[in-house]
Formats: C-alpha cells, structure tokens, sequence
C-alpha cells in the first residue's frame, strides 16, 4: 500500500499542489498602502533620478532593501522643501527623534527565503542604475506617485523568472543550484 501510494499518489498530490501554486491567483497585486509620510518615488526616484540605493541602503547586500529613516530623508531636506506639510511634518518628526513605522507593500511569507543582495547583483548590468534591476519584480517605481505592488511574487512567478535566466551566463557564474531548500525554511 505504501509504495503504491508513492508511485501513484505522491506524485499526484505533488502535481496537484505544483498546480495550484502556479495557477493561483496572483497576491496582494494592487496593494498601495498609505505611508506615514507621502513620499513620492515618481518626484524623486523618477523626475530627480535618486538612485534606489540612496534610501534602500542593503539592496545589493542584504536579505532586505530596508526602508530609510529620516536621517537619510534629511540629507536633502535638510535645504529643500520648505513650506511642503509632509516635509514640514518630517522635519518636525526628525527633530523629535520619530522614525518613520513604513508599512511593507512587497512581502514575503513567513517560510520562504529570500534576500534581495543576490537577485540584484544577478540582473544589474555593469553601469547600470540599480532600478534597472529593480524594476524587474517591483514594476517601474519611478514612474509610481504610490508604491503599488504590480508582480504577483508567488512561487509561479520566481519559478518561471529563474528559468529564464538559467540559461544567462551571468546567472550561471553565480553557482546558484536551486532547489526547495534555496527558497524556503
């Protein structure tokens, strides 16, 4: 009975659940929370070119982008912005020693594994800024006023996006294997 079920069932079930990954429908696409602060990626990521980097520090080398605090906001706003409410409200927070509690539009389930560091070094090309990767999961933010979720990031979607690039020679000298373990606790 057993291997029975092995030959017959696991395989089955396996199919049945690789299915329904990949054929589900896609998560939180058009999730656009309000920010404690309005901030503009399309006035600054896009019409001020401010790399993704200058605020989301750990992109190339971490597991997380992270989200800046106002120490970094006020590098700039430290001259610019006078008379704007939401960087009169920043630099009053600032001044208080109030970071920021930002609400995560892009956000991985509890048991998979992901870190931003590697993905991006695989699709950044030389000299290029690093929206340019960015865009690729995370939609052309610059172009964005609110930060939108516009990619399903399911596990169809990595899947399908790892074996385009398996056969880019940058991605192979990588020495990435994947397998279940690669992407979940």
């Amino acid at each position: 009975m057993k291997i029975k079920f092995l030959t017959i069932g696991a395989p089955v079930v396996m199919t049945m659940v690789g299915a329904w990954l990949v054929l589900s429908p896609p998560l939180r696409v058009g999730y656009a929370p309000d920010q404690p602060y309005a901030y503009n990626h399309q006035l600054h990521a896009g019409q001020y070119e401010i790399d993704c980097q200058y605020c989301h520090t750990g992109v190339a080398v971490s597991k997380k982008a992270g989200v800046p605090s106002l120490s970094v906001c006020m590098n700039c706003h430290q001259a610019v912005g006078y008379g704007i409410e939401n960087v009169t409200k920043l630099k009053a927070d600032y001044k208080d020693g109030k970071d920021p509690e930002w609400i995560r539009v892009h956000n991985a389930p509890d048991h998979v594994r992901f870190a931003h560091g590697p993905h991006v070094k695989a699709l950044l090309k030389e000299g290029e800024p690093t929206k340019a990767a960015c865009m690729q999961c995370h939609g052309d933010i610059a172009n964005m006023k609110v930060v939108a979720q516009v990619e399903p990031h399911n596990m169809g979607w990595c899947v399908n996006c790892h074996r385009d690039y398996r056969d880019n020679v940058k991605y192979i000298d990588h020495g990435v294997d994947i397998s279940c373990s690669t992407c979940h606790y």
